[in-house]
């Protein structure tokens, strides 16, 4: 692949890099401890203080389906930002837009689908 479409490639990662970490940012906060973890927060003790003065067990189930919700959000955004940041490495090895399986060519069709993807559509593993 041409230097100018990997460029333009790399880009668009970085871009969606930034977004998926402000979206985390908004309702996560990183680990220090471990790289690329993300934790949701909790309500603050205000609010759960503040539920339990009102219709309290309606108020604390409405904040932990909440808090499930942004956990599960979570962890699909941090996946995703974990395979753009090993596309962003794989442009810097040089080994960007070839099958980790067989080492062939990605096609240019699924890498402008998903920029991120590390296998061609024969070798994508099954989830």
């Amino acid at each position: 692949m041409d230097p100018t479409r990997i460029e333009k490639f790399k880009a668009l990662l970085i871009a969606e890099q930034e977004r998926l970490a402000g979206e985390l940012a908004s309702f996560a906060t990183k680990d220090p401890k471990v790289r690329g973890d993300w934790d949701a927060r909790f309500p603050a003790a205000a609010e759960l203080a503040a539920s339990m003065s009102h219709s309290s067990q309606d108020e604390q189930a409405d904040l932990r389906e909440e808090f499930e919700t942004e956990s599960a959000q979570e962890q699909a955004l941090e996946l995703r930002l974990r395979e753009v940041e090993a596309a962003l490495e794989r442009i810097s090895a040089h080994t960007f837009g070839r099958c980790r399986a067989c080492g062939e060519e990605i096609s240019e069709d699924r890498l402008r689908a998903n920029p991120a993807a590390a296998y061609d559509m024969a070798h994508q593993p099954r989830e």
